[in-house]
């Protein structure tokens, strides 16, 4: 008796997993709209925050590292029009260095991630140590 009624249980299992995979297959994404010619592609923006991994003087990119532990990273590209500050103070390119902390905003335009402000952050000090009192 109680056999049958595992054999049934897994037979079904089996059943319902086949079924809801082939379901899963046979639904269809949503559609999107269509871009009309009159509306200009507006390029999606975007910021991070993280460590300076690789600057790229002959390609004008900027690779930053993000995330837990600098998993994640994103390629910037500099142009004419991106505004750099190290520290405060107006900078270019080659005033970035890597291993620098950087806030940074950019834009996508046709795949690529164009910087529109790259800020350098002054390097963290550590806490200084607290003074030892004394021996007496």
């Amino acid at each position: 008796m109680w056999r049958s009624a595992k054999l049934v249980m897994m037979s079904s299992m089996i059943v319902l997993v086949a079924v809801g995979s082939v379901w899963a297959q046979m639904q269809k994404p949503m559609p999107t709209p269509p871009i009309s010619p009159t509306q200009p592609a507006v390029p999606a923006e975007g910021s991070l925050e993280g460590q300076v991994k690789k600057v790229d003087l002959t390609d004008g990119t900027v690779r930053v590292a993000t995330g837990w532990f600098g998993l994640f990273r994103r390629t910037l590209s500099v142009n004419p029009d991106t505004q750099v500050q190290v520290e405060g103070r107006k900078g270019t390119l080659m005033d970035v260095s890597e291993g620098a902390q950087v806030k940074a905003s950019y834009e996508v335009r046709d795949g690529k991630n164009i910087a529109t402000h790259i800020d350098v952050m002054p390097p963290t000090q550590p806490p200084a140590p607290a003074a030892k009192a004394p021996k007496q």
